[in-house]
């Protein structure tokens, strides 16, 4: 109880003050990272950053740009402009700083995404709720699409070399599918359907990565593979 009104003197003290601009609203060892759109900032505490069960000397460029520079920098940038974090400008006020043309492209592109995710099917009967979780599966794209042009970049990409059999691009896709690796009781993931604004995990390695052109080409995939996706209805919002 001591803690609980500590932590409230503490923000009630705020009231009427500058905004601080340099407090994390998370601890370095908090495995998370956030966008936060009134102060136009990105937290990435160090956490985020470790490979559970891999050590840094045996991460190659290709794992750590699909692990890191996708599911965590690419996404949280991309938060800035999803379908919440566009509508906040530079100085992280709610201002509409689009034009029309752009913000009526945005919305059409941002629809096929939504209608992907309703089509997706949890537990035989429940649904995602493409809309609740339109911001979270928006930033999964753009950061798979923001990590691998970064990754483009890197000597590994250009060398083209296998590591245990696999191309750069085929060990970039696998290293972002390592950032969602996880368990959960079904009862917990149709909880999850019904509250949460995050797409399982399974569906934000499945769901974006099926929108990808070079995801298809790395693994060969074609017609009648589980993921492959038509280009028709693969989601292109940048």
């Amino acid at each position: 109880m001591r803690s609980h009104v500590w932590a409230h003197d503490y923000e009630v003290a705020k009231l009427g003050k500058p905004v601080d601009r340099t407090e994390w609203g998370m601890t370095p060892q908090t495995y998370n990272a956030y966008y936060n759109p009134s102060n136009n900032e990105i937290v990435l505490p160090a956490a985020i950053f470790i490979i559970p069960g891999l050590a840094d000397s045996l991460a190659d460029d290709a794992i750590i740009y699909g692990y890191a520079g996708a599911s965590t920098i690419g996404h949280e940038l991309t938060h800035g402009f999803d379908d919440q974090g566009r509508q906040f400008d530079e100085k992280g006020n709610l201002r509409n700083w689009w034009n029309s043309n752009d913000e009526m492209e945005f919305n059409k592109r941002a629809k096929l995404i939504v209608k992907q995710f309703d089509e997706f099917k949890v537990l035989d009967s429940l649904t995602v709720n493409g809309e609740a979780t339109q911001g979270e599966n928006i930033a999964d794209l753009g950061g798979v699409v923001l990590g691998y042009e970064a990754f483009k970049k890197t000597e590994q990409y250009k060398s083209g070399k296998l590591i245990n059999g696999m191309t750069p691009d085929q060990r970039y896709f696998l290293g972002y599918a390592l950032s969602w690796l996880g368990h959960m009781r079904d009862e917990t993931l149709a909880m999850r359907i019904m509250t949460d604004v995050h797409a399982p995990n399974f569906l934000r390695i499945n769901g974006p990565l099926a929108n990808i052109p070079e995801f298809h080409k790395a693994f060969n995939i074609k017609e009648g593979d589980p993921m492959f996706r038509p280009d028709s209805l693969r989601v292109n919002i940048w």
